[in-house]
């Protein structure tokens, strides 16, 4: 507790008059004001401005008190009508400085701008005034969350709820006059239920200690400032909302009416998560009982010390009461209804909420649903590398590669929010979205291939190649992998083998042999192994000759996803182009699934492999899952294709598509997101191979950049494979908060494709679910 118990500094008058005008060039009136921990004085100058110079505990690291004036210019960029102070630098444009009190110790001392005003704990405040102080909550998270600093991450404070295990050991030196039994409880409730679950919530800087007294009011009640960045640190983004709860909830009377209003508030900026909301009740009782429990440890350790904290309505045990007689049901059903949220149906009797969606699925939507786990999950929200279900929990998502930048990007998201408000048409117009992004998408082939076709998704792109292919060359044969996928179209879904579940595989279309050059006998292949599978393109080029067809195109994934990620040797690509091109084919390089800088160092999967198609074809994953799909190919064969059909698609290329899909590009030029997936999938895969060492059941790690399959086998000798086990651990995966899939002709190839915001700390996430998972297999 001794990092609380230090006093502020007491400097005197004329040691304020000296740092002000010595440093800062000020002069005028001097009015204490209070702080916790440090000293703070208004100095109120002759042209009626005021400046608040602000002299740290000694105690206090400099680096904190560095946080606190980057964090306020940090605001002051992000949302610059946030009010918060503005630092006044030094007259040498420091800073800050360090002063000397009387006994010795040495102090940081800074200014910054005074925020004229009220404090709120001074004003009586209705509903309509905490639903503004809860919406200004957010606005202060929201502004802060692109700020790190060092000193925050793992800062050592009470104040934070992660503290409660210290805080419980003080319990019983709370009075008899105090619900000492409640607290405690409370306490640890909060370690052993409420901790376990933090990690799994949006985390940031955060203000930490948003109350009556470090809230100005204006006229009106209006938010006027928000001040005293001492207690920042890094931590669940939630934590400022339910510490501002146990904070304003002084007394019983009212205690509902200030949940519901300052969570509204709150949540009409910054939705609250299903998770976030679970805990709030936790959250603003264990800040209650901290209050409590910090005070009564100081007036132990130091009963001359100002009883501040009571003296302005910290701690008020009846509000604590009357929120533990409340309880969490009746408290989340006011944080719930605030949120417009209602109680979530029971569905139908001794039916869970999951199986009776899955009824009315197959009501509506067929009687086969094309779902992933057993049980189906509920997703309600997704959030960059996460999605979430119905119940809040949070899933790291490693399988859906459609938003190739993550979940709900807010730049992708906001762009296509700012064009739909605009315009929203086709292409029979003229604009300058579609073109801008035309013209970039071209400079990204190296300028090969600069003319597109504008659809609306990956299997309209795939058929609108195939059919410029049929055009240009006069020919009707169709070449694919042997367990491809490439889209749902009638023509495209011939070249999609893998989505076959009955029939045939039609006359015109000739499979090949899946190119993985390293299983079997050949895993440690050679150049002649990498040219005897493309010589399987000979055998299927002489079998459509046979019956009197030539190829009009092939079609490749770059990263043979469906096929279970393969890594054929080099040249096997180059070879297969040259040889269909040379019967007079065409060659689509399938970018749905390896393009946009998934495999790394590349833009395209295609360069991977030192080739040029003839055409690049994407869908969704260019928009982030907005319906986009473009065909890139020279501009001849789009003229020759055009001049005998007319083709058009409503909305391919309209502006809002358009707008999605520079904003996906913004994102990963800005981020550097190719290079850095290439450095996330080299450290993710170098993971899995020491998952490989530890557990026999893996017979193979294979890595298309940031797309991995794992191949489980039953015997590692024999590569016996393992389907059965295969999606038994995909559900494990599944209970550990891991999304993953199966892929592969023999279902024995776990498929990890995570999106491009994949980071090193997520890999290890990951590897660390799968760790156990393969345990518990």
């Amino acid at each position: 507790m001794t990092e609380l118990m230090a006093n502020a500094p007491r400097l005197g008058p004329d040691a304020f008059e000296d740092l002000a005008g010595r440093h800062f060039g000020l002069s005028g009136t001097l009015v204490p004001l209070y702080s916790e921990r440090d000293q703070n004085m208004l100095l109120r100058a002759a042209d009626g401005r005021g400046w608040v110079l602000k002299i740290a505990n000694a105690a206090e690291e400099p680096a904190l008190v560095a946080a606190q004036i980057a964090a306020l210019r940090h605001i002051a960029r992000a949302d610059p009508d946030l009010p918060v102070p503005v630092v006044l630098p030094t007259r040498d444009g420091s800073d800050c400085v360090v002063v000397t009190g009387a006994d010795g110790r040495r102090h940081t001392a800074y200014a910054v701008s005074y925020l004229e005003g009220d404090i709120a704990a001074d004003r009586p405040l209705a509903a309509a005034d905490y639903r503004r102080i809860g919406a200004g909550i957010a606005r202060l998270g929201r502004a802060l969350r692109g700020f790190a600093h060092p000193a925050l991450t793992g800062r050592p404070l009470l104040w934070d709820l992660r503290a409660a295990e210290t805080l419980r050991a003080h319990a019983g030196r709370l009075p008899d006059s105090l619900p000492r039994d409640n607290v405690a409880a409370c306490l640890d409730h909060f370690v052993t239920a409420v901790m376990p679950a933090l990690p799994r919530l949006r985390a940031q800087t955060i203000h930490g200690d948003v109350h009556g007294h470090n809230l100005i009011l204006g006229p009106g009640n209006a938010v006027a400032g928000f001040i005293d960045f001492g207690d920042m640190i890094h931590a669940p983004l939630v934590f400022d909302a339910g510490s501002a709860l146990g904070d304003f909830i002084t007394g019983p009377d009212a205690a509902e009416p200030v949940m519901g209003a300052l969570v509204e508030g709150y949540d009409s900026v910054t939705p609250f998560e299903d998770a976030e909301i679970g805990l709030l009740y936790d959250l603003m009782l264990a800040r209650q009982a901290a209050t409590m429990v910090i005070i009564a440890a100081r007036a132990a350790d130091e009963p001359e010390a100002e009883a501040y904290m009571t003296a302005t309505g910290f701690g008020a045990p009846d509000a604590f009461e009357h929120l533990h007689a409340l309880g969490r049901d009746a408290a989340t059903a006011v944080f719930r209804r605030a949120c417009g949220l209602a109680a979530r149906p029971a569905g139908a009797p001794g039916r869970s909420p999951v199986a009776s969606l899955l009824d009315r699925r197959k009501r509506v939507m067929g009687s086969r649903p094309y779902v992933f786990y057993d049980p189906p999950l509920h997703i309600v929200r997704g959030e960059g590398a996460f999605l979430i279900d119905a119940g809040g929990r949070r899933y790291l998502d490693c399988y859906n590669n459609v938003p190739i930048v993550g979940h709900c990007h807010p730049r992708v998201v906001n762009a296509i929010d700012r064009q739909m408000r605009v315009l929203n048409t086709n292409t029979r117009y003229l604009g300058e979205e579609v073109l801008d992004y035309a013209e970039r998408l071209g400079a990204l082939t190296g300028g090969a291939l600069t003319a597109c076709a504008f659809v609306n998704s990956g299997s309209e792109a795939n058929d609108i190649a195939w059919r410029m292919a049929r055009a240009w060359t006069g020919n009707a044969g169709f070449l694919c992998q042997d367990f491809a996928y490439h889209g749902i179209t009638e023509a495209i879904d011939a070249v999609s083998p893998s989505a076959i579940r009955q029939g045939r595989t039609p006359a015109h279309v000739r499979t090949l042999l899946a190119p993985d050059g390293y299983r079997g006998p050949h895993r440690h292949g050679t150049p002649e192994i990498a040219a005897r599978y493309a010589d399987d393109a000979d055998r299927a080029i002489a079998s459509l000759a046979g019956d009197g067809m030539k190829p009009a195109a092939v079609i490749v994934d770059s990263a043979f996803m469906t096929n279970g990620i393969l890594a054929p040797l080099p040249g096997y690509v180059a070879a297969l182009f040259d040889k269909v091109r040379a019967a007079g084919g065409l060659c689509i390089a399938d970018e749905v699934q390896s393009g946009f800088g998934r495999m790394g160092a590349h833009f395209w999967g295609y360069q991977h492999h030192g080739v040029t198609p003839d055409f690049v074809t994407i869908g969704k994953p260019a928009g982030n899952g907005h319906p986009l799909g473009v065909v890139l190919t020279r501009p001849e064969i789009l003229d020759h294709f055009c001049e005998r059909t007319a083709f058009f698609s409503t909305f391919g290329g309209n502006n809002v598509s358009a707008a999605a899909g520079r904003a996906v590009l913004d994102v990963i030029e800005d981020g550097d997101l190719v290079r850095k997936a290439g450095e996330t999938a080299r450290h993710f895969h170098r993971g899995l191979k020491a998952l490989m060492a530890r557990h026999d059941i893996i017979g193979d790690v294979r890595s298309a950049g940031l797309a991995f399959g794992m191949e489980l086998v039953r015997d590692r000798a024999l590569l016996t494979p393992a389907p059965e086990e295969t999606e038994r651990l995909v559900n494990l995966l599944r209970d550990e908060g891991l999304l993953v899939g199966s892929e592969g002709i023999l279902g024995n190839v776990v498929k990890i494709r995570p999106p491009l915001v994949f980071e090193p700390a997520d890999a290890d996430m990951a590897l660390a679910m799968m760790d156990r998972a393969l345990s518990r297999l």
